[in-house]
C-alpha cells in the first residue's frame, strides 16, 4: 500500500484472543458491527437497551455500535471503534498466586455520544416531521431543510398529507 493511501479499517488475521461483555447503557436498541477482513460492517446482534451480549473475538477485529433505527454511531470505551485488548494484558505483571482462577470477560460500555445542540435540535425536528419532504416547508435556511430531509430515519415520502 502506498504511503498515500488510507488505510481502511478491517479485521486482520490474530492469535490473541480477546473475551468482552458489551453493555448497552443507552435506551436504544444498537447493532453491534463486527469490521470483517474486507472492512465491510457485518451486522453481529442486535443488542437490546440495557442488554449484555458476550463475545469471542480477537485483538486486531475491530467493533463498531450503531442505533438500530437511525444508523447514528455510539461510543464504546470513549471510542467509536472498539479494539479489544488480549485476554492476557490484563494479567501482565501479577505474580502466579494473585492469577484467577478463570479468565473473566472485560466489560466494555456502550454509551450514547455527546451531541451538539443543533444536532439535538435537528433531531427533535425531524421526529415531528410527518414525510421527510415537509422539511422544505419550514421557514429555516435550505441548507438545514436538506439536512432534515436526508437525515435518517427516512419518512414515507410517497404520501401527500
Amino acid at each position: 500500500m502506498g504511503t498515500n493511501e488510507p488505510e481502511i479499517l478491517r479485521s486482520i488475521e490474530d492469535r490473541h484472543k480477546a473475551f468482552v461483555r458489551f453493555i448497552n447503557t443507552t435506551p436504544y436498541p444498537i447493532d453491534v458491527l463486527w469490521i470483517n477482513y474486507h472492512g465491510q460492517a457485518v451486522r453481529y446482534s442486535i443488542l437490546q437497551p440495557l442488554g449484555t451480549l458476550d463475545i469471542n473475538t480477537f485483538a486486531t477485529h475491530p467493533w463498531i455500535f450503531v442505533e438500530h433505527e437511525t444508523r447514528d454511531r455510539f461510543i464504546a470505551e470513549g471510542k467509536d471503534v472498539f479494539f479489544p485488548q488480549p485476554w492476557f494484558t490484563r494479567y501482565l505483571g501479577m505474580s502466579r498466586d494473585q492469577l484467577p482462577e478463570h479468565i473473566s470477560r472485560v466489560e466494555v460500555h456502550i454509551t450514547l455520544p455527546i451531541y451538539s445542540l443543533r444536532d439535538i435540535s435537528l433531531r427533535a425536528i425531524k421526529r415531528l416531521l410527518r414525510h421527510d419532504l415537509h422539511a422544505f416547508s419550514l421557514d429555516i435556511p435550505k441548507s438545514l431543510q436538506c439536512e432534515l430531509a436526508s437525515m435518517l430515519p427516512r419518512k414515507d415520502t410517497s404520501g401527500d398529507t
